[in-house]
């Protein structure tokens, strides 16, 4: 008899496990499956924004990331020269000072930090805990096919050294990568610039942390007649990557060759150099003009290719996981409608749109995207309100009457379908911090006509007294705000529409939540 499961999720990259580990916490027991039997031959993404580390804090994983990033804490530095031996930091713009200026700000608008933790390091650690709360993770096992009906979805399987088996599952997400098999499957077509650039990424070890303790640096672009890009810090010590323009004759050198080459961008002719992996990858914009088909979702890179620039791809795929998950575990709880889940392509697919087309305007290799990036006369959107302020447009929400939030400084104010603003309660609490599992109602400190209501619905209650708080989101002493498990503000009292009906709204149904 063909095993069934609520959730199955193929592709065990970022999206995929931080879509299984969401699920757990609100309850629901994915399968997830990888093709590959091992960690990823390149470093991948390595900046993971507060937004992110948001997300992993509400995981219970902040002092494992927090652990695990720490060899390039320090590692902040931009360099450019002719070589990493001569390079020199780079002479900070007035738009470089600027954004030195709104970073610094970050601690007071989140409580995750950003972090510069490579992916091939973050994904044992998502994974390891996936495993030990409960998720089924089964690596060397490809999703040959599936076909879909009314009722779910039923997957071919096939383990790299066992027989096909046959899965089905109320839902599939597919987190199956830019190529994803699961998307061409579907017919699902992309829209945006297309091809922006081929690229060639050189991962490699060599000892250079003498070099690295002189100039801990985060990103050098090279400008050199051999090959230009830019070296990025793996782990500060031994391993690196230099990201350069692909070479039409690649196909032609030997490792010998790729040694010299190497040993020429960093300056240092006589240097131990060993190649670990050589990796072709197209810099694109398209983005999925669908992110749902009936029983099947698309997140991360299935959904949306993007240029490299911050690990935007990365940082977004993980908002996907975040907004798709307890949506997934609403219906499937009987909480919700099966009509919400058409608010992740609603609220998603915009959003998407909307980074990748940022991301696109700097273009070529990772040194070029770095130059145009920190050039005098570059002009980018404020990083705070980009990075705190997205709202949503439409969506699982109901709207106060209020005009959008300010899109050139961030400034939110507690409207439903932007997120939540943080605040310490006490040394370890943030307001972020109430996000989930299910909704949460917020109140003042003069909760007394929300106790029965929350009883009666039931939702958790927190009561917030902290004032500075309370005046950003305009909360009166007696006032509530209805929270998503994504951190996204869902209702405001100051609408005059009741809790209830804003309830049934939200979730489209009457049943009274778990």
């Amino acid at each position: 008899m063909t095993t069934r499961v609520p959730v199955l999720i193929s592709g065990g990259g970022i999206a995929g496990l931080t879509a299984a580990l969401l699920l757990r916490r609100e309850g629901v027991y994915p399968v997830l499956v990888e093709k590959h039997a091992g960690v990823s031959p390149q470093p991948k993404a390595r900046r993971f924004n507060p937004r992110s580390t948001e997300v992993f804090r509400l995981l219970g994983l902040a002092a494992e990331v927090a652990e695990a990033s720490a060899p390039l804490a320090t590692f902040t530095e931009v360099l450019a020269g002719p070589t990493l031996v001569a390079a020199q930091v780079r002479d900070m713009s007035g738009t470089m000072r600027e954004r030195r200026l709104q970073q610094a700000r970050i601690p007071e608008l989140s409580p995750g930090p950003n972090v510069l933790c490579p992916q091939v390091v973050l994904e044992p650690i998502l994974r390891r805990a996936a495993e030990e709360r409960g998720v089924s993770v089964r690596l060397g096992t490809e999703l040959v096919s599936f076909s879909q009906d009314d009722d779910g979805v039923t997957a071919l399987l096939k383990p790299v050294d066992g027989e096909p088996y046959e899965l089905t599952a109320d839902y599939l997400i597919a987190a199956d990568g830019a190529r994803s098999p699961v998307r061409t499957a579907l017919g699902i077509t992309r829209s945006g610039h297309g091809h922006l650039a081929d690229n060639l990424d050189l991962y490699f070890r060599a000892d250079l942390t003498d070099l690295a303790r002189e100039k801990p640096f985060n990103l050098c672009e090279i400008d050199n007649p051999v090959a230009s890009g830019a070296f990025l810090s793996v782990n500060g010590t031994d391993r690196w990557l230099f990201s350069t323009a692909d070479f039409p004759e690649a196909h032609t050198l030997g490792e010998g060759d790729w040694h010299d080459l190497l040993r020429i961008v960093i300056g240092l002719p006589d240097l131990d150099v060993e190649l670990l992996s050589r990796s072709p990858w197209e810099s694109a914009m398209r983005v999925a003009d669908r992110f749902r088909d009936g029983h099947v979702f698309l997140v991360g890179d299935a959904a949306h290719m993007m240029p490299p620039m911050a690990a935007a791809g990365a940082n977004t795929a993980i908002a996907d996981a975040v907004n798709l998950s307890w949506k997934l575990a609403a219906v499937l709880a009987g909480q919700a409608r099966p009509a919400l889940l058409d608010t992740y392509d609603a609220e998603r697919r915009p959003a998407g749109y909307a980074i990748a087309e940022a991301s696109s305007t700097v273009r070529g290799h990772v040194g070029d995207m770095l130059a145009a990036y920190t050039k005098p006369d570059s002009r980018h959107d404020d990083l705070l309100a980009t990075m705190f302020g997205t709202q949503y447009p439409e969506g699982a929400f109901v709207p106060d009457g209020r005009g959008p939030a300010p899109a050139d400084h961030y400034a939110p104010a507690g409207r439903p379908g932007t997120r939540v603003p943080h605040a310490w309660l006490d040394a370890d609490t943030s307001t972020v911090d109430f996000a989930g599992p299910g909704l949460t109602l917020l109140t003042g400190p003069d909760n007394g006509r929300w106790i029965a209501e929350a009883n009666r619905l039931g939702l958790r209650l927190t009561t917030v007294s902290h004032p500075e708080w309370l005046a950003e989101v305009c909360l009166p002493a007696d006032g509530a705000l209805l929270l998503r498990p994504d951190v996204i503000v869902a209702w405001h009292s100051a609408s005059g529409t009741p809790l209830a009906e804003a309830l049934t709204r939200v979730l489209g149904t009457v049943a009274v939540p778990a």
